[in-house]
């Protein structure tokens, strides 16, 4: 319990967390597993955790954006919602991705509503228009009637829109709210090490599908951790990969991961109608990988595949959660001949995903009861879930 206070960089902060779940819920959280429990009840279910969350965990943290194949061309502009504030992720005429708060600096106006391709951006209240680059452009009759302002090279810090420092790899965008988090490679460089063997460049964007969930975020990624539910809740995933192949997984800095040796050594999780990497070592051929960079990017890498899951908490106790799903190599995305192969593994992301939703729902609907706050967990599996609240109060409180 002390070792958390010394480590928390404004007591004020402290406090806040203590009064929200209280001396025993931290004290719970931070104990060894055999005497641990979850998070309480109130880091799921309360605005002001949620507030603490978004400003000090998912506003100074690497965070997934968006595929890059989500803006094509030059000009293609996405609104995405990141720790609670509006950006815009926007396809530059240099064909990079620039990142910029989403609102107008004149009256503060939300610019873009819904993705969109344009060459210039343009504030619906009072026409001030910027270019790709950010830099304002004009503003119509400013000085009076018909006096416009042009501006040649932008207005600088105080009139060009505010940007959002912006990174990708590998058709996948991330965004850093502070500009303060480590090097993106650095972020993922505990995933990267495990899977030295996958050429990654070869990846390529199939599609993605939305849920939104009547749940909190943490849920979602405490169940991407545990393989515990398998046997209840997923067969045909058991099935490809049961109990006695499985393990807890564990945490490699800020990163979780997980593998296992599926026994189907050939057929990858798209069934054996999807290409593999190529040169890939007869191991890499039959397991299955999954990552949680903290705070919310998660991947699962099999031999014909890379599959991210993302999610946007939209308040405490609801959730837009997003599965995108690449394949390897040119054909593999566009050829006739496996269409088939990704049909099937859309099916089965989808389906699977699917048998979740309603477990975490529930799962939210337990943290109203005052006769759960935190639970018991088995050593055997959920060691890794533990961890990840302890990570949750340890971001919180740095």
């Amino acid at each position: 319990m002390d070792s958390v206070a010394v480590h928390s960089s404004d007591p004020a902060v402290y406090q806040n967390v203590v009064a929200l779940i209280g001396e025993d819920g931290l004290s719970r959280t931070f104990a060894p597993l055999e005497d641990a429990s979850g998070l309480p009840n109130s880091a799921y279910t309360s605005p002001e955790w949620f507030a603490l969350e978004q400003d000090r965990i998912f506003r100074r943290s690497w965070l997934f954006a968006a595929a890059g194949p989500e803006l094509p061309e030059t000009g293609d502009i996405r609104p995405v919602l990141i720790g609670g504030v509006p950006i815009i992720l926007v396809r530059g005429s240099d064909g990079s991705v620039a990142a910029f708060h989403n609102v107008c600096k004149h009256r503060g106006t939300r610019l873009v509503t819904e993705p969109c391709r344009k060459r210039i951006i343009t504030c619906p209240y009072h026409a001030w228009a910027y270019r790709l680059d950010g830099k304002l452009k004009s503003r119509p009759h400013f000085h009076g009637a018909d006096k416009h302002d042009v501006l040649a090279d932008g207005g600088g810090p105080r009139l060009d829109l505010a940007p959002v420092r912006c990174a990708e790899w590998n058709d996948c965008i991330f965004v850093d709210l502070s500009g303060t988090a480590p090097p993106l490679s650095d972020w993922l460089r505990p995933l990267l090490d495990r899977t030295s063997g996958f050429d990654f460049s070869c990846i390529r964007w199939i599609g993605k599908k939305e849920f939104r969930l009547k749940a909190n975020w943490k849920l979602i990624y405490e169940n991407f951790m545990e393989g515990y539910h398998v046997f209840a809740a997923h067969p045909r995933l058991l099935d490809f990969a049961p109990m006695n192949v499985r393990w807890s997984g564990e945490w490699l800095e800020h990163v979780f991961y997980n593998d296992y040796i599926f026994p189907k050594a050939k057929e990858g999780r798209g069934g054996g109608k999807l290409p593999f990497y190529p040169n890939l070592s007869e191991a890499d051929t039959s397991r299955g990988m999954w990552f949680a960079c903290f705070p919310n990017f998660a991947a699962e890498v099999y031999p014909d595949q890379f599959t991210v899951l993302t999610t946007t908490p939209v308040s405490p106790t609801e959730t837009v959660e997003e599965m995108h799903f690449f394949v390897c190599g040119d054909a593999a995305a566009s050829a006739p001949e496996y269409e088939d192969g990704r049909r099937e593994l859309l099916e089965m992301w989808i389906d699977l995903n699917n048998e979740d939703i309603g477990l975490l729902e529930r799962l939210q609907l337990g943290r109203l009861s005052p006769g759960f706050d935190g639970g018991n967990l088995s050593p055997a599996w959920e060691g890794p879930t533990h961890q990840f609240g302890r990570k949750v109060v340890e971001a919180i409180l740095s």
